[in-house]
């Protein structure tokens, strides 16, 4: 370290302290300095201290870029990960991860050090926890897909060279393959079930669950997706709909839902509507209307206004657990009288995510309309495999459109006129 006198434009003098040091990224020589008003011993002094401190904060700012945070247990880089990622999702994925979290605690010991945390440790944790617990496999990959993320964040932040849990395999039993398959068939419905879901939900005393219905059926849409519309999302001249928003209701009540991005960036997306689509979006719009009026003239508690357009009967926004419960209803009405009634036995569990499930399912069966057109009116593609294309609606949409509106056809659903 050397001090050198300057002086500025006026004539006055000032101190400089001068010190060499090298570049952690670059190898070089490079020079610092500070600047100080005084000779005096105390003034080197501290400007000596303060040129450490500062040579000291480059070097370390600069090897953050390659070496990473400093950590040496499990709980150091579970706790640095989650801190970090918990920023980027939204609060009811940080809700559902920090469950895993805490199985964590139980699967590895928080004091472990990342040293000794090989694959076969991983692979062992994991088999005497699902034997411990009875756990799933459905669990057990939630387990893993938590560990992959925590130790890719180890190998990103130069902690650990690879990741143990990315060679690790988890096989599921036979018995719970089939049981996997058992549970998705039940939630996926061929034509004959659609039209006695439809026939029942048109029979229930809230006609907007009926009308909801149609309206996945006829967009695909996320339940979320669809309980955040307003009447401004519809341009009905053009038969379009914009949806750039999901409601979040998850464990809230009523007052406090709210307003959220999609589930993707590329969910967000404008789509063409078929015809039956906007007769029950009018349909809708003519009992909220109603409801308004009726609010106004006998005011409760219990109601609740809003400028959602899919409403239960009290004006709360239908949600995917207010839709669940009712298709819940259905789903036992029909195990019970669908043979009677349909002549056929009801063996479905219809969910909101049905009618997403029925939408993909018939433009898929068409041979002509394209893979990447179904994608982008669901919005359900992945970034890397859409170069060159957005979600903003085409004319190629006409040929989903009149798929599905031949399909609805053979529901017997009439396009009736509002």
């Amino acid at each position: 370290m050397y001090f050198e006198e300057r002086k500025n434009k006026n004539g006055e003098s000032f101190y400089v302290a001068v010190e060499r040091y090298i570049d952690p990224l670059t190898g070089k020589k490079k020079r610092a300095s500070i600047v100080y008003r005084t000779n005096t011993v105390r003034a080197r002094r501290q400007a000596e201290r303060e040129l450490v401190d500062k040579i000291d904060d480059l070097i370390s700012k600069k090897q953050g870029y390659f070496q990473g945070k400093s950590m040496l247990t499990f709980y150091d880089l579970k706790n640095s990960w989650f801190d970090t990622w918990r920023t980027t999702v939204k609060p009811q994925t940080v809700k559902r991860e920090e469950l895993v979290i805490d199985r964590l605690s139980e699967l590895i010991a928080d004091d472990i050090l990342l040293e000794k945390i090989t694959p076969l440790l991983i692979q062992n944790c994991l088999n005497e926890y699902r034997e411990k617990y009875h756990s799933t496999h459905s669990t057990m990959q939630h387990i893993k897909c938590t560990l992959n993320k925590i130790f890719d964040y180890g190998v990103l932040h130069n902690v650990i060279a690879f990741s143990p849990s990315r060679v690790v395999k988890l096989s599921a039993t036979v018995e719970e393959k089939r049981a996997k398959k058992i549970r998705l068939e039940k939630k996926f419905l061929d034509e004959r079930e659609v039209k006695a879901l439809l026939s029942e939900l048109k029979g229930r005393r809230n006609q907007n669950y009926y009308d909801l219905a149609l309206f996945l059926i006829g967009t695909g849409c996320r339940i979320g997706e669809a309980s955040a519309l307003t009447e401004s999302d519809i341009d009905f001249k053009n038969h379009l709909v914009t949806i750039d928003k999901s409601l979040q209701a998850h464990d809230l009540k009523v007052d406090d839902f709210y307003l959220d991005t999609t589930k993707t960036e590329t969910s967000e997306r404008v789509e063409q509507l078929p015809e039956f689509v906007i007769e029950a979006l009018k349909r809708v719009i003519k009992r909220n209307k109603q409801f308004d009026k009726h609010m106004e003239n006998f005011p409760s508690e219990v109601f609740r206004k809003s400028d959602f357009l899919f409403k239960t009967e009290y004006g709360a926004p239908i949600t995917s657990h207010s839709f669940r419960e009712i298709l819940g209803r259905v789903n036992k009405v029909l195990q019970m009288e669908c043979q009677e009634k349909y002549g056929f036995e009801w063996i479905k569990n219809a969910v909101p995510h049905s009618f997403r499930h029925i939408h993909i399912t018939v433009l898929r069966n068409d041979p002509n309309i394209p893979l990447k057109e179904v994608q982008a009116r669901v919005g359900h593609v992945q970034v890397e495999t859409t170069n060159g294309y957005t979600h903003l609606m085409n004319d190629s949409q006409e040929k989903s459109v009149e798929a599905i509106s031949r399909f609805i056809e053979k529901m017997g659903v009439s396009e009736s006129k509002v």
